[in-house]
């Protein structure tokens, strides 16, 4: 029963259609969504978007497996080695996107973590976490300049940055402890 639970990884711009795909087959689904909001020419326009682009969670038994990845918009299925954990996980996301539908999914940062700022003014730019701020959703980095031993602190919006994955130790990279 759990263990039919997969991860759906879609083409891109393709969560909305794999739902509906589902709804269709009578797969079992979910699809978290976030309210979102832009303004347009003055225009103020609320829609859904995915919280997590790219992914659906399906029961998926075989039979429906091979009638979904039919359709096209299904770019692989991700097994899931814990699924009722999985389940427990999207529940309380559920619960979350109820209080608070405008959430937005993050990374998760620790300090010491070696991070590159994604957008902004500040683009390129890397640094260390050396403090995360919860309630105002920002972080410290340390600009390093490491030939004379000096750093610049630098606090920005938790959604500006993105964690550095280094290939060689297969894991997103730290500040060595000393």
């Amino acid at each position: 029963m759990f263990a039919d639970w997969k991860v759906v990884y879609t083409h891109p711009r393709a969560e909305k259609k794999v739902a509906e795909e589902c709804e269709a087959l009578g797969l079992r689904h979910y699809l978290p969504l976030r309210s979102a909001t832009r303004v347009y020419q003055r225009r103020k326009v609320t829609f859904l978007t995915p919280l997590f682009p790219g992914y659906v969670f399906v029961e998926l038994p075989p039979a429906g497996r091979t009638a979904l990845l039919g359709r096209g918009h299904v770019a692989r299925v991700l097994k899931v080695s814990r699924p009722v954990r999985m389940l427990r996980q999207l529940v309380m996301v559920r619960k979350a996107l109820t209080e608070n539908p405008e959430l937005d999914a993050v990374d998760p940062v620790t300090e010491g973590e070696v991070v590159r700022v994604a957008t902004g003014p500040m683009q390129g730019c890397e640094g260390v976490v050396t403090r995360i701020r919860r309630r105002t959703a920002k972080v410290t980095l340390l600009l390093m300049v490491d030939i004379i031993g000096r750093a610049v602190p630098l606090e920005i919006e938790r959604a500006l940055i993105e964690r550095i994955y280094d290939p060689k130790t297969k894991s997103y990279r730290r500040v060595n402890a000393r």
